[in-house]
């Protein structure tokens, strides 16, 4: 050995195996966990009241990604109100007459009230069951996009 310790020659620690593991954690965390794209479909809250229903689901109870339920059309209240083909809601929610057709009377519109959350529907619901009937021209631009309600109550 050498009196002069100056001269040694020690592995220098950046070559060691712990620097290549903190290396890979800080290049690789970013890339694994941080930059997802977010699939999630938006969820909105609304207050409406059913105006209609699908003129060839009529009064057929549908399966949803969501469950089970009746579709309506829907009208919200509000600052910006909107017209929704709404799936999905409470079978035992709405005592609804068989015999209004594709619209509910105007007149009778204040006891189907509710407040409701949904989200655009992936799914082509309407599509599945088929008809032969009459689309009354004004229902039509109702019928996409669809809507799917999450949760659903009764408001007076």
């Amino acid at each position: 050995m050498s009196k002069f310790k100056f001269f040694e020659i020690k592995p220098f620690a950046v070559f060691t195996g712990n620097w290549l593991i903190w290396v890979g954690m800080v290049f690789l965390l970013p890339i694994l966990g941080g930059c997802q794209d977010n699939d999630e479909t938006p969820v909105f809250q609304a207050e409406g009241y059913l105006i209609g229903h699908h003129p060839c689901v009529r009064d057929a109870t549908v399966t949803t990604s969501k469950g089970e339920g009746k579709g309506y059309l829907v009208a919200t209240l509000g600052a910006s109100p909107d017209t929704l083909m709404l799936f999905g809601l409470p079978t035992d929610m709405f005592d609804v007459p068989l015999e209004w057709n594709s619209f509910l009377p105007e007149e009778s519109r204040d006891g189907f009230k509710m407040k409701f959350s949904y989200q655009v529907s992936k799914e082509s619901i309407g599509s599945r069951y088929h008809c032969n009937g009459y689309f009354p021209g004004r229902i039509l631009r109702y019928l996409d996009p669809e809507y799917i309600v999450l949760k659903a109550e009764k408001i007076n």
